[in-house]
Order: C-alpha cells, then structure tokens, then sequence
C-alpha cells in the first residue's frame, strides 16, 4: 500500500488548471484530515478506481491503473474517449447526449509507473442502485421506454458514427444525469459524513454515491452510457472474450466472429432484467460437475429462442466444445421449452405481467425484443433499425 495524498494534490493542481481555479489542495475536503492510502483490494476487476474532488465545480476522476497503458496488452480507453469528444463535437445526433464525455485527461506518475487519468461529469445512480427501490426489482414501464430510446440512440451514435463496440453494456455502466450535479454533490457532502474503511490503523476512502431521485420522480430522466475501459474499435478488436457471462451474446460465447451486434444483445437482456426484474440467461455449474455454467447459459438461450441454427454453430471456434454434430448441447440433453412471450406475460411469479403494461401492448414489446435477441447476430436488428420500432417510438 502506498500513501496517496501527495499524488491526489498533484492531480487535484491539474483539475484546477483545468478549470481555471486555485490550486488549493485544502479544497480535497474527504482526504486532507486522514493518512489516506491506496488499497490495492478496493479496484474492481478492470482496474478502475473513482476519486472525487471538490471544488467550486465539482468532478469524477477515473484514474488507471499504470499496467493498462504501457504494459504488455494498451486497452483503448483513452483513444475511444477521445474520438468520442471530437464526434460529439461536430455531430448533430442525439445519442451524442447519452454519452459520458470526457471533459480532460492528464497523465500522473505514481509508485507502481504512469496513470492514466480521466475527468468527466459527476453522474447519479446507476440502474441497479435504481431497480433495488422498486417491487422485485421492476421498473415502470414508461421508464424503461425511455430508458431504452436513450440507449438505442447512444449506441447508433456509438456504432456509425465512431465506429466503436462498448462490449459491457450492463445496468452498472448505465447512470442517470442528475439535474443539478454541483448542488447535488455539495447537498450529499454537507449531510453525510465520510465513509472510510479503517484497518490497521490505516484510513482508506470508500466509493460514494450521490443521491439520486427516483427515476418515476424525475420530470425528464436521462441516462448516459459510462465506462469503456474494455471497449473496441469495430475494426480493431481489444480481447475476443467480452461481456459479462449472463448478458453475453451467442456468437462471443461459441467464438464465432462479433461486432455491434453484441451490444444489440446485451441491451435485449438488460431490458428484460428492467422490465420482469430477472437475468434471463444466467448461467449456473452443475454441483456434480456434469455441465458448465456456459453450458448452461447456452442451454437456457435454447429453451427460450429455440435452437441454435447449424450453420451458425460452424462458424464458432469453440462450437465443438458445447454442441454435437447436429446441434444438440453435449453435457445438457433435457431442457424445457419456454418462450418470451411466457416469460414477459405469464401465469406465475416473476412472470407475470407487469401491472403497468397494458395487454394490448405485450405483443408489440416481445417482437422488440425479438429484435435484439436473434440467435444469429446476421438477423439481429441494428439500433437505428430498431428506434423505428412502436414500441419505443415517442408520442
């Protein structure tokens, strides 16, 4: 572990620089009173870690760690954020908006090398912060409409006009705009105290998270799309295995060849998950050993889109390890056949159809949602093609 409150003054000059503001470290109001240091346990699997700072305009810093620049494998974070900024800045397209844009960036020398250091908006709640204050985790059903819009017009913008693949779209990259973020923050600062993790009489600074509205309160939420710190260009591809293993698409999982299609599917199952409050292809271990939870997130696809075509299947690399000469699963041979319609306007729990949806409008969102969750990413719908779709058109 290593102190970092000469660094967070380092960085905390370059904001203000930034900004145009004085370089008052004083100003670093959650770590100046402690010895603070960087505990290495607290970064999450990507290896990004939060800071914020307060000042007379308040910001998120995300800050690298130093291997994801300059070690053996660059990710393409920075490149993409910034051909993001400077799209945004010339376009006229509205998914420019749900965007979270990049405000600067700056290098930082730290003890383990060189951070990489981004400066962006401070956003609200993410969409699982959102779900848990609703009954078994359902949103309303206008709000996911708009919530859906918002994102199919991010990633139109995202896949034509940047040429980028997110690969993580997810509710936890999915964080709602707060509508006056400065007196938010200095709300939640002035009324909650910090929160700190002592161990070994060493302080270390915890994630906050600012209040946010519910989102059936907020008069015109709008959500952004956050984190491409495993993004890919669509002709340049950062790793082949992507997406986390419930909201993975077909071909990733068989190791068939991707593109913006894989987000399309993502976003299929995240719109479930907000609508019904269930992961529809949660993958588990057999407790004998007899099937793999990939086994079973294939097997659950199956039982709900019916089988994988078989010249689609002989395009994955990895096709053989899960699928036999004629298309049946090797290690999981009896499955129960469902259907999304069942799933969406069922008889039982969590089934049932959500109170807010009226009967009329339940065909019309399963062929939306066949749109995005087509086995074979060739018949699956693009996001343009699909924001022409009733059920999400305004009005």
């Amino acid at each position: 572990m290593t102190v970092i409150r000469a660094p967070l003054a380092s960085i905390w000059s370059r904001v203000c620089k930034f900004f145009a503001l004085p370089s008052r470290f004083a100003s670093v109001e959650r770590v100046k009173s402690y010895r603070v240091t960087e505990e290495p346990d607290f970064y999450k699997r990507g290896g990004f870690h939060p800071i914020f700072l307060r000042h007379r305009k308040y910001v998120a810093l995300k800050v690298l760690r130093a291997d994801c620049y300059g070690g053996s494998h660059d990710i393409f974070e920075k490149e993409i954020l910034l051909k993001i900024r400077d799209i945004s800045a010339k376009s006229s397209h509205q998914g420019r908006h749900h965007m979270s844009g990049l405000l600067d960036h700056f290098q930082e020398r730290g003890p383990n090398g060189d951070h990489i250091c981004f400066v962006f908006d401070v956003l609200g709640h993410h969409l699982d912060f959102q779900t848990a204050k609703y009954e078994d985790g359902k949103l309303p059903v206008t709000a996911v409409k708009l919530i859906s819009r918002q994102l199919l017009l991010g990633l139109d913008f995202l896949h034509r006009e940047c040429g980028v693949i997110h690969t993580d779209l997810k509710p936890t990259n999915i964080l709602l705009e707060l509508e006056n973020a400065n007196d938010a923050v200095a709300h939640y600062l002035s009324a909650v105290p910090p929160r700190m993790h002592h161990r070994r009489d060493v302080a270390t600074p915890l994630r906050e998270v600012i209040s946010t509205p519910l989102i059936s309160e907020m008069q015109e939420p709008r959500v952004k799309i956050i984190d491409f710190g495993v993004a890919s260009w669509k002709e340049k591809h950062l790793t082949e295995l992507i997406q986390s293993p419930a909201l993975r698409a077909p071909e990733v999982t068989i190791g068939a060849s991707w593109d913006v299609g894989v987000d399309i599917w993502s976003l299929g199952c995240l719109i479930v998950e907000l609508i019904q409050g269930i992961v529809l292809f949660s993958g588990q271990a057999s407790s004998r050993g007899s099937w793999t939870a990939e086994d079973d997130h294939l097997a659950r696809i199956i039982e709900v889109l019916g089988p994988f075509p078989l010249d689609f299947i002989k395009k994955g690399s990895r096709a053989s390890e899960f699928f036999d000469e004629e298309g049946n699963l090797r290690r999981i041979p009896n499955m129960k056949s469902t259907s999304l319609e069942r799933l969406i306007n069922g008889t039982t729990k969590p089934f049932l159809k959500p109170r807010d949806m009226a009967d009329a409008d339940v065909p019309v969102f399963v062929d939306f949602l066949k749109g995005m969750l087509t086995i074979d990413p060739r018949s699956r719908k693009s996001a343009a093609e699909l924001l022409q779709h009733d059920w999400i058109k305004p009005g």
